[in-house]
């Protein structure tokens, strides 16, 4: 999926096959859209957008550990 893919689905506004997650702080709130995806036709849960302004922020993943 490239930046323009994700612009596109972003402009349709969410939907019943559209979760958009700010971060992975919402990971459980993401999984329980995902677990409902599964059981219907599918759809598209996207990390790093804002849901209220659509606006792509992304965040930064690294495998480094906070405690080390």
């Amino acid at each position: 999926m490239t930046i323009d893919d994700m612009k596109a689905l972003i402009e349709a506004d969410k939907s019943r096959t559209l979760e958009l997650k700010k971060s992975t702080g919402e990971l459980k709130d993401g999984m329980h859209a995902a677990c409902a995806f599964l059981n219907t036709e599918g759809g598209w849960l996207i990390f790093g957008l804002t849901p209220k302004s659509l606006k792509i922020i992304g965040q930064e993943v690294t495998d480094v550990s906070v405690y080390q």
